[in-house]
């Protein structure tokens, strides 16, 4: 390779590395989930811990003739919006991220959580971190369930 290409694809990898870098205000769209509570509906528990030696719990139950949040970290808020906010994230609690996935490596906190349980009959076994960028957009993605 002569030094122009060398320099060419060096600036071409450079763009490419800061392309990633800026802030979003948004959490990445995300598809919609399906409503209906037919194969089960919605039992959750979720552990959340702040980092600084406060830990809350909370459990949902989301389904036909019932409906109810209990426990430290749903203390005070609707049950009926969090279970459409756990509706609304259905693929996220669902799914693992991958595992090679390109994350901008900043450091959003120590707060961390993990959400267990089913929606739907579908399982969920999802932890959540802030320790980089991808785990942040993850977790300002969930807070709605995550965080009190």
């Amino acid at each position: 390779m002569r030094f122009g290409q060398v320099l060419g694809l060096g600036l071409l990898l450079a763009a490419a590395a800061l392309g990633g870098c800026g802030e979003d205000d948004d959490p990445p769209a995300r598809p919609a989930a399906t409503t209906t509570t037919s194969s089960g509906g919605i039992e959750l528990k979720v552990d959340y811990d702040d980092g600084a030696g406060e830990r809350r719990t909370g459990e949902l139950v989301c389904r036909s003739g019932e409906v109810r949040a209990s426990g430290a970290l749903f203390d005070g808020r609707a049950p009926a919006g969090l279970c459409s906010k756990a509706r609304e994230l259905t693929e996220l609690l669902t799914t693992q991220p991958e595992k090679d996935r390109m994350c901008t490596q900043i450091y959003g906190g120590p707060e961390t959580a993990r959400v267990t349980g089913t929606i739907n009959g579908k399982p969920v076994d999802r932890r959540f971190a802030r320790t980089n960028g991808c785990e942040i957009a993850d977790f300002t993605a969930a807070a709605g369930l995550l965080q009190p």
